[in-house]
């Protein structure tokens, strides 16, 4: 049964020619080792530049330029390629190139950063922002995107879709969003940037295996060793993955109570204003933050604020409220 599953996804049986041919594009093996590695490194210091500037001009294209020539997930495709065969010195070479990757990636958006610290306010740039919170959703993604890679890699009729796959994960940018919040001292946030890269890269792992498995690849050189070899691997991919999960759903149960108390908030804020001279201008509430901002824009006296106390009772899983009056030349009134 998998043997005709991995034909029908491979389009033909698997032979030594074609596992040549993987190993050719996704290992860093020799005669060309040199080559290759400094071919992968100016790659991943270029894209990490363009990401870091891309991020910080807050530029949804720069950031996807960065993605697209971004190498990263050859050497995960490597790794997750030595696994399906149970390959050891191709397991240990492609992950000592993507750490390396990794470590290269972050330092680049750290050097970058670090001059212009003082005027780089991450909290206010969208595209910083967004990568520091990962959630379930975003493990989802990652897992098929590592399907979608493996099988683009493993055909070649089919290989002009890797630039899309490599738009669909998140590799390089949140790597350089980490280099960015280091050098700009936001530590938490830097973690929850990292944690997105880590989500990302053992999902790929692990479903890249998978399918490099189901595709036939193993048959080719298997032996008991490389059954040892590729049984631990994914073990412990299989076994990461799930560690991640934990953070993930906190994230995620965590930003689907924030989103629930800001509607709640903005809801009851608003009948609590009605009447008077204000409005309100926006509910601010951090995940980890006990308080619940309330600003509101106009003149006048406000009501008592024990009346919206007392209608967010029960609401505010417990945190407090506080109203702020903003200066109205500091938001727009008319949209």
């Amino acid at each position: 049964m998998l043997e005709s599953i991995g034909t029908l996804l491979h389009g033909d049986p698997v032979d030594a020619a074609e596992v040549k041919r993987l190993r050719d594009l996704v290992l860093f093996e020799e005669p060309n080792l040199k080559k290759s590695l400094v071919r992968f490194f100016c790659l991943l210091i270029l894209s990490s530049g363009i990401a870091t500037y891309g991020l910080l001009g807050d530029s949804v294209a720069a950031v996807i330029g960065a993605m697209i020539i971004a190498p990263l997930m050859m050497p995960i495709m490597g790794l997750a390629f030595g696994i399906s065969i149970g390959d050891g010195h191709a397991m240990k070479d492609s992950l000592l190139v993507s750490l390396g990757g990794i470590l290269a990636a972050i330092i680049v958006g750290f050097l970058l950063t670090f001059p212009v610290a003082n005027f780089v306010h991450p909290q206010s740039i969208d595209q910083i922002m967004i990568r520091t919170s990962p959630k379930l959703l975003d493990l989802m993604a990652a897992l098929v995107t590592g399907l979608a890679g493996a099988f683009a890699m493993s055909r070649k009729d089919v290989s002009d879709t890797l630039p899309g796959v490599a738009i669909a994960i998140s590799l390089v940018p949140p790597l350089s969003n980490t280099g960015i919040l280091l050098a700009t001292s936001n530590f938490t946030l830097a973690m929850g940037s990292f944690l997105l890269f880590l989500t990302n890269y053992f999902a790929i792992l692990l479903t890249g295996a998978a399918l490099f498995g189901v595709m036939g690849f193993p048959e080719v050189s298997f032996n008991t060793q490389s059954f040892k070899a590729k049984r631990k691997g994914i073990t412990i991919a299989l076994i990461l993955v799930i560690l991640i999960i934990v953070p993930l759903a906190y994230t995620s149960y965590q930003t689907l109570i924030d989103n629930n108390l800001k509607d709640n908030v903005y809801d009851e804020s608003t009948t609590w204003l009605n009447g008077t001279g204000y409005i309100v201008a926006s509910v601010n509430t951090g995940i980890f933050n006990d308080t619940v901002v309330v600003a509101v824009v106009g003149d006048g006296k406000l009501p008592p604020i024990e009346e919206l106390e007392q209608s967010l009772k029960g609401k505010l899983y417990g945190r407090t409220v506080r109203v702020e009056v903003v200066n109205s030349t500091v938001y727009n009134l008319d949209g």
